[in-house]
């Protein structure tokens, strides 16, 4: 079934017109009109009126099925984004890409707002080698590889995701209505309601980005004491007990040397969870489980308002329903 963002793209193509000069004739720019092709927002009532018009063919022909009814606000729609050798997420104020390019991996941070975003953040791996660079909320630079500080800045080019397969889509909450509390949820409703969401804090330590769309979780973490690394992707999946790890697909962790037994890089962008059954006759509480489904980070502590479970080796993960986020999700509506 056509939607109706592959509907406005063939009648623009058959009149031979690009993008800037549609968005022109309506009053609007470039980056709207892909954003409309890429289903990331629906033209409201008098755009739709107005799209006819141009191409000459009723309304009715241009709303496929599917698209029936419209608010007057456009709203955009999140999505995620894969090809064979990149994924990126895009939200309304956040794109990350992570991607495979000769040999290296490469993670990218662009943020902004709806209408542009551009690179406050990359973290390469190539030969051995991991540098970073990125910017502090007043612009001053951060970075371990002068070469690297020179991309920062560039904006982020969304006409590649109309290249791309989105396997995933979410939206931006804007209601303000209040996260439940344990008491109220219990630990694994709120796990993925607290987890949904996402924020940025970068100082002369440390960049730190953690987005997750409740299904996938996405994290960058750039420390400069002892150059230490984390960009990565996983799905992980909440229980009643804890968090579940259902798979990690990319991987730059880098500390010091390297010589530690956790540092390493992966990436495969073929890769899907499968569904399973969480193991919870394993679960052991207050612990970090191997299971024979994989690992299992189970609750260590907990009370209304924040759940914590014990990670990797000495780590602790914690979540707070207060937790900072500069947005937050809600799965998209049919």
């Amino acid at each position: 079934m056509m939607t109706l963002g592959q509907r406005i793209m063939q009648l623009r193509q058959a009149a031979g017109m690009s993008q800037e000069t549609l968005g022109e004739r309506l009053d609007t720019t470039r980056q709207t009109v892909s954003r409309w092709e890429l289903d990331q927002i629906i033209p409201g009532v008098e755009r739709i009126v107005r799209l006819s018009r141009i191409f000459g063919v009723t309304t009715d022909s241009l709303l496929v099925e599917g698209i029936s009814t419209f608010a007057g606000q456009e709203r955009f729609l999140c999505g995620v984004y894969r090809d064979g050798s990149s994924e990126i997420v895009e939200t309304e104020r956040f794109a990350y890409v992570l991607s495979e390019e000769n040999g290296a991996l490469c993670a990218r941070l662009y943020t902004g707002g709806l209408e542009e975003k551009q690179l406050t953040a990359l973290c390469v791996r190539r030969e051995g080698m991991t540098h970073f660079a990125y910017r502090m909320e007043d612009g001053r630079t951060i970075a371990t590889a002068s070469p690297l500080a020179a991309e920062l800045g560039q904006g982020f080019d969304r006409m590649q995701l109309g290249r791309m397969r989105r396997r995933e889509r979410f939206r931006a909450d804007h209601s303000g209505a209040a996260l439940p509390t344990v008491s109220q949820a219990g630990i694994r409703r709120c796990l993925t309601a607290w987890r949904m969401g996402a924020s940025l804090t970068a100082d002369e330590g440390q960049l730190f980005f953690f987005l997750c769309t409740g299904r996938t979780e996405y994290v960058m973490q750039l420390r400069m004491d002892k150059l230490n690394v984390y960009c990565g992707a996983s799905f992980n999946q909440p229980f009643d007990m804890g968090l579940m790890s259902g798979g990690q697909y990319f991987r730059i962790r880098s500390e010091g040397d390297n010589s530690a037994p956790y540092c390493g890089i992966f990436s495969d962008f073929s890769y899907m969870p499968k569904p399973f059954d969480i193991p919870t006759e394993e679960l052991q509480p207050g612990m970090c489980v191997s299971t024979s489904r994989g690992l299992m980070w189970c609750v260590k502590r907990y009370h209304d308002e924040q759940i914590v479970l014990q990670g990797c080796g000495d780590d602790e993960y914690i979540y707070r329903r207060g937790d900072r986020r500069m947005e937050r999700y809600l799965p998209a509506e049919d």
